[in-house]
């Protein structure tokens, strides 16, 4: 596995603000429009480079861990109340 990984999309059309990109192996994936670059057109090539966020990763499992500690601590209130 790559560090980072770059490959290429084409911009096939924007229909209603959502960017509709193929790529090379035809699959299509769907972008808001407001994620395109400003100058792109119809019939484009995009470069991708899709690489790993250590710091908002490490921040996302922050936010579940105190979602989960928090859910805990409520059902154990309910439980304690029910008895």
């Amino acid at each position: 596995m790559y560090e980072e990984s770059i490959f290429h999309v084409s911009l096939d059309r924007v229909e209603e603000g959502i960017g509709v990109l193929i790529t090379r192996e035809g699959h299509t994936w769907l972008l808001p429009g407001e994620l395109l670059p400003a100058d792109s057109a119809e019939g484009d090539v995009l470069k991708v480079t899709l690489q790993v966020d250590k710091e908002e990763t490490d921040l996302l499992a922050g936010r579940i861990r105190d979602l989960q500690a928090r859910l805990l601590e409520r059902t154990a209130n309910k439980d304690n109340k029910g008895t």
